[in-house]
């Protein structure tokens, strides 16, 4: 284990983290109706490696149906660890790594994960009006919090592969 002198006051780590979310629908077999998933990007900023540093995103499920009657959609979204794991995901930038974590509410109590492992997925529900091809969508926002006291070198920090959003419907 590597420490490095603690320097006076706090140093800028940007972690101008791409939390890039691939995504990945699942659909249920045997119905005409469609969703998919999208998510914005959630980008930290500068990190002072004193404070923990907090941020959001949205991903938003869109459903679309074929039928003339009003159809609602349930459904539940899933987030894969990505690098690292649920207890503890990864940023790499400038040769050191940095922790940071996912979370279903603002309270960052709950990982964000795909239910196993103490995660907890997010569910949802919206109606999509009658006549065929209508569509709605509904979001849910994702919490992301970079822990405190995490001495790492400045420079740009990332994932070095996309969490994967999967939803059932």
């Amino acid at each position: 284990m590597t420490h490095r002198p603690q320097m006076q006051g706090a140093r800028q780590s940007f972690a101008a983290i791409a939390i890039a979310f691939a995504l990945l629908v699942v659909a249920a077999p045997a119905r005409a109706d469609s969703c998919s998933v999208s998510a914005t990007t959630l980008a930290f900023g500068a990190y002072d490696t004193i404070n923990a540093l907090s941020g959001t995103a949205t991903i938003t499920v869109t459903c679309t149906h074929t039928n003339n009657p009003a159809v609602r959609f349930d459904y539940v979204v899933a987030l894969s660890s990505g690098p690292g794991s649920f207890a503890s995901r990864q940023m790499t930038g400038t040769g050191d790594t940095l922790t940071y974590n996912l979370y279903t509410t603002a309270a960052m109590t709950t990982v964000f994960g795909d239910g196993s492992a103490g995660t907890a997925t997010l569910a949802g529900s919206f109606v999509v009006g009658g006549g065929a091809g209508r569509s709605g969508s509904d979001g849910q926002t994702v919490y992301g919090r970079v822990g405190a006291v995490q001495n790492v070198l400045p420079g740009a920090y990332a994932t070095a592969s996309p969490i994967t959003v999967t939803i059932t419907y």
